[in-house]
């Protein structure tokens, strides 16, 4: 029977196939190389970064207020302190992002992998924000990594004030409620909380305006665009030093032993008649689910930090600081206490959104 097809084409389709067949084998082979090349290169990729010492890059420090508050301070001290003792192996990169009483920085925070690589603040102003139902997120949603220090509040005015004393300004609030301007730090944390506390201990109503740091309170107060403000030690030191800013009080439990030439004749709350004390505090979070070997090269640098002279100089002394040291788990169970009394207080004062 003849065939179909021409011998002549039989063989002519038969080579071209096996020549397809062998192209084919050799483009299996070149892709094969090649992916074991990738999976190498990416096995290798992922063995350095195992094995890459933490940190094997800058941390991002993310401060959500303003430069030339507390905060800030803070931070930039830590950094300062922690590449002189070369306690960081590379400077922190400091990022300011304030706004919305300290919850534009922190949700900013909160977006970042938690690999370490992003911090940022903690403090009690979080706790106040949840319970002004201000925040997107609960309080506690954080890696506590540690406390460093407590802060005392003072009630300042500029050195041309008529208000000499704590009770002229307490006298000059009950005769005309509302009408004494005071400045504070944000519009929904600690220091609205804390001026609602005095407000309730001395029987006043003052006018409160808020603003994004506390460097902004003391230019506003010397501005003359508020009759007074209330303000930590730190952020009034340098003014009243110079002579521009007098303190009326402070809401520590005795009068604090800092510089003499500044503080010999301020009294605590209680002595000009307020009966009221009271403190905040500052320190170090991270997103939710970092890891524990971060967390604790983390709290080991800030204790080699925290424990040095150089911190002693630069921050306690310098920005008239009381030093803690909390970490972790006893960290978040203080702060989820605080929450409770602050609640309570909030509840009490009318502050609280009726649900």
């Amino acid at each position: 029977m003849v065939g179909i097809f021409p011998a002549k084409f039989t063989l002519e389709r038969s080579t071209r196939m096996k020549k397809k067949l062998v192209l084919l084998s050799v483009m299996r082979i070149v892709l094969l190389v090649g992916a074991i090349g990738m999976l190498s290169h990416a096995a290798a990729l992922i063995g350095y970064a195992a094995g890459a010492k933490y940190p094997a890059k800058p941390i991002l420090f993310v401060v959500p207020y303003a430069p030339g508050g507390g905060t800030d301070i803070m931070v930039r001290v830590i950094d300062r302190v922690g590449t002189q003792l070369k306690v960081l192996p590379q400077p922190l990169v400091i990022e300011n992002k304030s706004g919305g009483s300290g919850v534009v920085g922190k949700s900013y925070a909160k977006t970042k992998p938690a690999d370490g690589y992003t911090i940022t603040c903690a403090d009690d102003s979080s706790t106040v924000v949840d319970l002004f139902g201000n925040s997107p997120w609960p309080y506690n949603d954080f890696t506590y990594i540690a406390k460093l220090n407590r802060d005392y509040q003072m009630i300042v005015v500029r050195v041309d004030s008529p208000y000499k004393t704590l009770k002229d300004l307490v006298t000059a609030a009950k005769a005309q409620p509302n009408t004494v301007k005071i400045a504070g730090t944000g519009v929904s944390q600690i220091d609205v909380l804390h001026l609602a506390m005095f407000e309730k201990a001395a029987g006043v109503k003052l006018n409160y305006i808020g603003f994004d740091s506390g460097g902004q309170v003391m230019t506003n107060l010397l501005g003359g665009h508020v009759d007074a403000a209330i303000a930590n030690p730190g952020e009034a030191y340098e003014q009243m030093r110079a002579g521009k800013v007098r303190s009326l009080g402070v809401s520590s439990e005795k009068r604090l032993g800092f510089d003499s030439s500044v503080f010999k004749d301020v009294p605590t709350w209680k002595e000009a008649g307020v009966n009221l004390s009271l403190s905040q505090w500052r320190g170090v979070a991270g997103p939710k689910g970092m890891a524990k070997e971060q967390v604790g090269w983390l709290i080991d640098a800030l204790k080699k930090i925290t424990d040095s002279k150089e911190w002693q100089e630069q921050y306690l002394d310098k920005f008239l600081q009381v030093g803690v040291f909390v970490t972790g788990a006893d960290m978040q169970k203080e702060a989820e206490e605080e929450y409770a009394v602050y609640k309570t207080i909030m509840e009490g004062a009318g502050l609280l959104k009726k649900k």
